[in-house]
């Protein structure tokens, strides 16, 4: 496993799908030549406003980078804005562009940098080169997406349902014989754009040659306005043709299935997530046609490549079920505290060394002497002891904030070492535990973002009526994070 950060280099990943496309057989002008420089040749720079975290997976439809930052566009608009141009594999702060290069439609631009979107007008003149400039300290941006403001009932595909023979695309307000331009990009590396493909009904079907799958799909329509542009799933992949057929994302793990791989293979695949830094990794395929990629689990997945023998088999936007994905909290080196059941609930044991390192309020306790459930926010252990049978009136004791040596008194500060001498719960005190048994210490685990751990008076399986839990101590676990 090693990690890159050569977005630029990433071809398939960070691509302008939109590169010689043409919207009514004329060429998308505006995508070629791009520049960065943190200096506008013609005029001071365009200030560019963090609008919103960047959604992920992205809004669809449009769905791919045009989704990642729409939010920004429709609170701008007022109405639904629509993608008009993409530009990827950016770096640096600030983006440049000629004026004869941008959309004659665009009303905004919107930056992904990191996790974060930025928000900038369009001039509706421009001449010369215009260029927008992120805040001081913001991250490198990663691409940028040009908009314009859509009216009440914007022309939209709202599903793409790919199969190794055909595309079949649903729109919206978009009247029949109006006609789309798709772009198929197959796992063999091979491009292919249908012109003119009639919407009838609200659909519209592309016919492909059948030999290889279809792993991206990008349609636009008049007035190159972009209204899919992402990654799909051939359902079925064509006939003895490798692929990827559903994959499952977690902070921790990727789960591939594929088919028509055999056991033993090894599929190369690249991670990148929200912090656009990038992993790549070689997992084997099962004999079930599964490979596993084990993630850091502190990043969000955001894009997952997955190719084999030279063939994109998977290329879309992802998100964690889990996200989002934050790295373990670990347990407070200093942690010793123990419990004691006093008034009807469990205390912290004053006479024990607690110190001002971790505070006790810290946990959740909850139960009484049978039972009792112990959470943190972070992992730990629990210790603890059991007793099997009540003691005589000579031995009973509720705590140690005092001593009933059977003369109904409670004896304090003579008895100082007494206490002292019991803080750590062992047999060789008092006495007030001489017939408690320690039980196997207990790892607390994730529970719905916090930890925990469940601890018994039956801890031994023997269930006695008068069984109860003498004291129980929370502390780290041999190795934190273990």
């Amino acid at each position: 496993m090693s990690e890159e950060n050569n977005g630029n280099e990433n071809g398939i990943k960070r691509r302008n799908y939109l590169k010689g496309l043409t919207v009514g057989g004329a060429a998308i002008a505006g995508f070629g030549g791009l520049s960065m420089s943190s200096l506008a040749q013609n005029g001071d720079p365009i200030e560019a406003s963090f609008c919103s975290e960047a959604s992920t997976p992205p809004e669809n439809p449009p769905g791919g980078q045009a989704g990642q930052c729409i939010s920004c566009a429709r609170e701008a608009c007022g109405t639904e804005p629509i993608a008009v141009g993409l530009v990827t594999g950016l770096d640096g702060t600030c983006y440049t562009t000629s004026a004869e290069e941008i959309p004659d439609n665009a009303d905004y631009i919107t930056f992904k940098a990191g996790q974060n979107c930025f928000l900038a007008e369009v001039p509706e003149n421009p001449e010369g080169d215009v260029t927008w400039c992120l805040p001081e300290g913001s991250q490198d941006i990663s691409n940028a997406t040009f908009y314009t403001c859509g009216g009440e009932n914007p022309p939209t595909v709202d599903d793409v349902a790919a199969s190794c023979d055909e595309i079949v695309i649903t729109t919206s307000n978009i009247p029949d014989g109006d006609t789309l331009d798709v772009t198929v990009e197959f796992a063999d590396g091979t491009t292919e754009t249908y012109e003119d493909v009639e919407v009838q009904n609200g659909e519209a079907t592309v016919s492909l040659p059948g030999d290889s799958n279809p792993v991206f799909v990008t349609v636009t329509y008049q007035d190159n306005l972009i209204l899919f542009d992402e990654g799909v799933v051939a359902d079925p992949p064509c006939e003895d043709e490798p692929a990827v057929t559903d994959v499952e994302v977690t902070c921790a793990q990727i789960t591939i299935q594929t088919e028509n791989i055999d056991e033993g293979e090894t599929l190369d695949v690249t991670v990148t997530f929200t912090d656009d830094s990038t992993e790549t990794y070689m997992p084997q395929v099962d004999a079930n046609g599964v490979a596993v990629v084990e993630l850091p689990g502190d990043r969000d997945p955001e894009q997952l490549l997955v190719e084999y023998d030279g063939m994109v088999l998977f290329d879309q936007f992802v998100a964690a079920s889990d996200a989002p994905c934050r790295g373990q909290p670990e347990c407070p080196p200093d942690l010793n505290i123990a419990f004691k059941y006093k008034y009807g609930t469990w205390w912290p044991d004053t006479y024990d060394d607690i110190g001002d390192e971790v505070d006790p309020d810290v946990f959740s306790v909850e139960g009484d002497q049978k039972e009792v459930t112990i959470c943190a926010p972070f992992p730990f252990a629990v210790s603890y002891a059991t007793r099997k049978k009540g003691h005589d009136g000579k031995k009973k004791h509720d705590g140690w904030d005092g001593w009933d040596k059977g003369d109904g008194k409670k004896h304090g500060k003579k008895d100082k070492k007494h206490h002292d001498d019991h803080k750590h719960h062992d047999d060789k005190s008092c006495g007030c535990f001489d017939d408690c048994k320690e039980q196997e210490p207990v790892l607390a685990e994730s529970v719905d973002g916090q930890f925990c751990a469940t601890i018994s008076s039956n801890a031994d399986c023997e269930r006695k009526k008068k069984a109860k839990i003498c004291w129980f101590r929370v502390y780290c676990p041999e190795e934190n994070n273990d």
